[in-house]
């Protein structure tokens, strides 16, 4: 099935376009509208720009402009999206999950219509009808979207105009592996062509590692970045108490390798734990709280760490793939050490006190992360070959209202 599957793929895709396509592998038309669609990406601000034409993807076979690249399992794909021409109301922006190219092919999508109107629409057997839920019109904007997949559970989220994502609700797929996983334009119209430009885009692949357990103020852990020793977040309810085992090269530079526990969070909020290395690691060994847009290696991030000879640090990378920032704080040594993190929109401002100690203000910059983000706790052994733990206790995560708000 599968090579049948990569026969069509190829047959119909041979004027797909290739090269520099940031986050996807290929574009093309599917239908074969008789405008011909594009699509372009400008590396410098990692935005795309689509422009498609074609009758609708609806019914029995759709039209549209498609860029698109394989997975398989898990993963997540967020975009902001905004109109760029006008034209039918039923015009669409989407971020689809297609089986293939073939125009009556099954599929999976998320869809902005030019209206403003949000919805999830699915064809479920090759050549079957589309089946859609239609959502309440937000009116013509700018909509960052988010479509997951784990297993044949399809989860999808919105938001307008920078408010807070919100999840719409959860349909069940069998689209099976691999799939074709990107971004969709059509116009509604053979007439006539419909622009989209899609920013913020990211495609992250679940980690393999993640565990699923009570994990107490958090709902999941993984290893970030593949280190060749797999790390475990191990949580003991009747003590509070997290005990991290992580490996990998740092988290540092351009990309990162640790044991990562999270949850998904918006807006403000404060993040406290306190924290001892167990054992002798390497000076830079690194453990603590991280602010982190996606599980990418090279994803943005803002932590607050330890070292393995107790200089505390605060880090972040302002962009995706860009070098980590830093800026390292005085230290005497070892010891067991409190932190507190507080996001307040772009500002993160952080806290430290050593051998209990009263939490003293220390550092304060600005990380400029979309909602929602990854907030949860980190551990680095800065030697891919070694496994360092930390056992971490009093952790509170608490979402917070920023002053002045009602």
């Amino acid at each position: 099935m599968r090579e049948l599957l990569l026969v069509s793929v190829m047959a119909v895709s041979a004027c797909a376009q290739s090269g520099s396509l940031g986050a996807f592998t290929n574009s093309d038309d599917v239908g074969d509208p008789p405008i011909k669609g594009s699509a372009e990406f400008d590396a410098s601000t990692g935005q795309y720009r689509i422009t498609g034409s074609g009758t609708d993807i609806w019914g029995k076979a759709d039209q549209f402009h498609y860029l698109w690249r394989r997975m398989s399992g898990d993963f997540a794909v967020t975009a902001t999206a905004r109109f760029l021409t006008g034209g039918n109301d039923h015009r669409k922006a989407v971020i689809m999950l297609r089986q293939s190219l073939d125009a009556d092919s099954p599929f999976v999508h998320l869809v902005i219509h030019g209206n403003g109107m949000p919805g999830i629409q699915f064809r479920k057997s090759k050549g079957g009808d589309v089946n859609t839920v239609d959502l309440p019109i937000e009116g013509a904007g700018t909509f960052h979207l988010k479509l997951a997949r784990k297993a044949s559970t399809i989860t999808v989220w919105l938001a307008k105009d920078n408010q807070a994502m919100r999840e719409l609700g959860t349909t069940q797929n069998q689209l099976g592996s691999p799939v074709l996983v990107g971004l969709g334009v059509s116009s509604h119209t053979q007439a006539a062509v419909n622009t989209v430009l899609f920013s913020d885009v990211q495609v992250a692949e679940s980690s393999p590692s993640a565990q699923n357990v009570d994990l107490g103020a958090f709902t999941s852990s993984g290893d970030v970045g593949n280190p060749a020793r797999k790390g475990s977040t191990e949580y003991d309810a009747a003590k509070g108490e997290y005990r991290v085992t992580g490996s990998g090269a740092n988290i540092w530079a351009k990309e990162d390798q640790f044991q990562y526990v999270w949850r998904e969070m918006p807006g403000n909020f404060t993040v406290t734990a306190t924290m001892q290395f167990l054992g002798q690691g390497e000076a830079h060994r690194k453990a603590g709280i991280m602010v982190r847009q996606s599980l990418e290696t090279d994803s943005a991030y803002g932590d607050f760490v330890i070292h393995g000879n107790g200089m505390p640090g605060l880090q972040w990378r302002s962009a995706r793939g860009e070098d980590t920032n830093a800026f390292d704080l005085p230290f005497d040594g070892p010891g067991k050490f409190t932190l507190k993190l507080v996001r307040s929109g772009a500002g993160i401002t952080v806290s430290i006190a050593k051998d209990g100690a009263e939490l003293k203000q220390v550092a304060r910059t600005e990380v400029t992360l979309r909602n929602p983000v990854l907030v949860g706790l980190a551990v680095c052994a800065h030697n891919p070959a070694n496994s360092e733990t930390v056992v971490f206790s009093d952790v509170a995560v608490e979402s917070t209202v920023p002053p002045g708000s009602h």
